[in-house]
């Protein structure tokens, strides 16, 4: 059994990828984001840095009142509560009409159309982490040496 459980966290781990901050600037630099000119490309690095430490299989939860409230999933932690469906929230909105599990992976492109559709409806501001760590700061060294 011990066995069992140790090669589960083995394949877990193994299939996690940190995406490096220049190939995230890349990315986002290629992607639909860029259409939001408010933000910057250092903005979503910032984020994603700040919500998953580029982590593409980061999972966290959020529990209130001893219960599970939501679990937000991918490199920038989008909610189960409103933007997709994990078969588990109560009262999900998933207002990005897509499976949570969708955002688990090296392909990045739900993130980031899930990422637009949020951006598009509550800017930002809807994720706390971009509140408190980069708005209105000095982010620029995100991209610092990617160009």
């Amino acid at each position: 059994m011990k066995t069992l459980v140790l090669l589960s966290i083995l394949i877990a781990v193994s299939s996690a990828k940190i995406v490096g901050r220049c190939e995230l600037v890349d990315i986002i630099k290629h992607s639909k984001l860029t259409k939001f000119s408010q933000y910057t490309v250092d903005d979503w690095v910032c984020l994603a840095y700040h919500e998953s430490k580029y982590n593409t299989m980061e999972v966290g939860r959020d529990r209130r009142d001893g219960k599970l409230w939501a679990s937000m999933y991918g490199i920038f932690q989008i909610s189960s509560k409103w933007w997709c469906d994990d078969n588990r929230t109560p009262d999900a909105r998933n207002g990005c009409g897509m499976k949570c599990t969708d955002f688990l992976g090296d392909y990045l492109e739900p993130d980031i159309e899930c990422a637009a559709k949020i951006v598009s409806k509550e800017g930002m501001e809807a994720w706390s982490s971009w509140v408190e760590n980069c708005k209105g700061k000095w982010i620029s060294y995100f991209s610092y040496f990617c160009f």
